[in-house]
């Protein structure tokens, strides 16, 4: 039990970053990414992204799908959501289809 303990105390530390919070908001809210697409928009450079997705993915939290020379991300299960909601964050719910419906909204 003490393992398995360390290893959700391992996952809550890891979550403790703001940058693992906004990637997984941006993988919520804009569904599958390719790390190209997530540069813009998170304002760091590509190994550090590529480093936190690493975490991300290690947790079981973002899977990806390689595409040729591309890598795709997306939230890799409901646990990543739930995590998300737990924490409050107004992007656990939304999701790609509410999304558009939202930007069909705003016009």
């Amino acid at each position: 039990m003490a393992e398995s303990l360390a290893v959700k105390a391992r996952l809550f530390r890891d979550l403790g970053h703001p940058l693992r919070l906004r990637i997984l908001c941006l993988l919520a809210r804009e569904g599958r990414q390719c790390s190209c697409r997530m540069l813009p928009e998170l304002e760091v450079p590509q190994p550090t992204l590529a480093r936190h997705l690493t975490i991300l993915r290690d947790h079981g939290l973002v899977a990806d799908e390689r595409e040729g020379t591309m890598v795709f991300y997306r939230i890799a299960n409901e646990n990543a959501r739930a995590l998300l909601r737990a924490a409050g964050l107004p992007c656990a719910g939304a999701g790609v289809a509410a999304q558009q419906t939202s930007k069909r909204r705003d016009r």
